[in-house]
This record gives C-alpha cells, structure tokens and sequence, in this order.
C-alpha cells in the first residue's frame, strides 16, 4: 500500500509550478510588432515565475503552424501558445481543418485587445465613413480594399464593412500591412484595413487619410478619427492576442498564469510600451478570455456564411 502510494504523482499546485524554462510558441515571423510583444510578455512572465521563458517563432498557414504545435504539446504548461485572435476566424473560413480553439485549447489569460483603422488614398473624393458609403453606393465595384492575408482579421473586418453597410467594395489581399499600404499610397487600392501601429505614422504625415477606428469607441492614439460605430452602430472588430495552452492543462496551472498575465499587464511600463506598438493592455481571466473566443467565433462563422467566405 505504502508503495503504490509512493509511486502516484503529485498532485499539480500553482507553487511546484513551474520547476523548468517555458517555451511559448508565437506564430509570427521575428521582428514585428506582433513578435515584440510577445517577447515583451514572456519577459513579464519569465520574471514573475521565476523561470526563464523561451519563445520560438512558428510562422506560417495563418498562424495554423503555431496553433497545431501547441495544441500537440504535453498538456503539462510547459508549452504556451501567443494566440491571435484569427484563430476564431480560421476554421470558419476552411471547415476542412481539424481545429477548434474551444476545444484544442485552454484560455489562459487576453493580453493585448486594439482596434483597427480603415484608411484611405488623400485623393478620394470623399472625407469620411458617410461620405465613403454615399460614394460606395453610386459607384458599386469601384473601390478596392486592401487587407493583409486571407483569414485575418483586417479581412473579416473589411468584408463586415461591405455586409453591415450594404456595400460592393472589392476585397484585395496583400502579403503583409506594408504591402497593402504600399498599394494604398500608389492609389493602387483606394482604402485598406490595417492596424494602429502600422498605419498611424501614415496618416500623421498625412500621407494617408482615417475614416474610422474599429472599436467601440475611438482609440486614445488617434481621438481624432471617429469610430465606424458612430455611422454605423453596432460595428465592432478588434483582434487580440493571448496566453493559451494545451486543452487539458491543469486548472492550477492556468490560474497562476492568469494571476501573473493580468499582474504584468497592468506595469506602467509594459502599457506604456504596447502604447508605443499601437495596441491597448487588457487582461481577463480565463473565463472571460474564453467568453471572448466562444463569442469572436459564433460572430465571425455568422458573417463567413452570410458573405460566404471560403478557402478554396
């Protein structure tokens, strides 16, 4: 008897974890915004925990890379996954894959919730989101928008734009936000979806004119451009990025990294250098933050079949 009991293993607690490096799997090539972040927070973590936390870049398929090593891994917390909030779009729009979020993995902590922004080329004929829909209705076809890779959400975003304004706006994707606003300043393409920390230098130089921020409400980097929902109520598209793991991490496990995300993020320091990047700290537990997937993920399949969005 004493043997067997010996032999069991320890029950997991949130203070024998964790007793080795991390490595958390961010989907994004080095070098952007979206990778600096990431390292920013493994950081916060690795010093909070007492551990240091290695993060490894798996770019590729639309952040689906990334997404399959973690949701493969031992689901012990040793592999954490910087999710993007596309991971609700995906499967919505190639029902052909394996995967579901809710399901493959377990909500850790939000981090990171921003707007995005719809521009524009200075020589359209019109200077706001009404004028843009007025312009958009008499002249059906006529304007393209560009918008960084199929999936994301700068694409769900632009075709929200089309569905909930009655628009007949072209969908143009772009290898990139640098190339879709390359396209933009050659007048290539009239207006792009594109995120606050690519495209807000842009349109303070001038070089580029906002119609309208994404969010709820207008962005504290540009309280000058009104938010879409001000001529079109209801309209609200952020993307995201959080701590996940492995579904089947131990619920121990997964609130003391909640317990530490959220502490992290409210660091002056860590806000103030999100600021920097364009994106907005925000921290929710893991409830909430699987709220907030289960929620982006019945929204965002409700307007890919309404549209009819698809990978072929």
């Amino acid at each position: 008897m004493a043997a067997t009991l010996c032999a069991m293993p320890a029950p997991v607690t949130a203070q024998s974890y964790p007793d080795r490096p991390i490595r958390l799997v961010v989907p994004f090539p080095p070098g952007g915004s979206s990778d600096v972040s990431a390292r920013l927070l493994a950081q916060q973590l690795g010093e909070r925990l007492g551990r240091p936390i290695v993060t490894e870049n798996r770019p590729g398929a639309g952040t689906m890379i990334g997404n399959e090593i973690v949701m493969r891994a031992p689901a012990d917390g040793y592999t954490l996954l910087y999710a993007a909030s596309s991971i609700t779009i995906t499967p919505n729009i190639n029902p052909s894959l394996r995967f579901d979020p809710r399901r493959d993995l377990a909500a850790i902590s939000l981090y990171i919730d921003a707007p995005l922004v719809l521009v524009a080329n200075t020589a359209v004929p019109f200077q706001s989101l009404t004028g843009l829909v007025d312009y958009a209705k008499a002249n059906p076809g006529r304007l393209n928008i560009a918008y960084p890779g199929m999936g994301t959400t700068n694409h769900l975003a632009a075709a929200l734009l089309n569905h909930r304004a009655g628009l007949d706006i072209v969908l143009v994707p772009f290898a990139g936000n640098a190339a879709g606003l390359t396209a933009l300043m050659r007048n290539d393409v009239q207006l792009a979806v594109d995120s606050l920390a690519s495209a807000t230098g842009f349109i303070r130089e001038g070089q580029i004119r906002a119609l309208g921020v994404t969010g709820e409400q207008r962005a504290a980097s540009l309280p000058d451009v009104p938010a879409i929902a001000e001529a079109l109520p209801g309209f609200e598209t952020t993307f995201w990025f959080g701590l996940m793991a492995p579904a089947g991490t131990p619920q121990p496990i997964i609130d003391r990294l909640s317990a530490e995300t959220m502490a992290a993020v409210r660091e002056p320091t860590v806000v103030t250098r999100l600021h920097d990047l364009g994106f907005e700290a925000r921290a929710d537990g893991p409830a909430a933050f699987a709220a907030r997937i289960e929620r982006d993920f019945t929204k965002w399949g409700e307007l890919v079949r309404a549209a009819n969005i698809r990978i072929d």
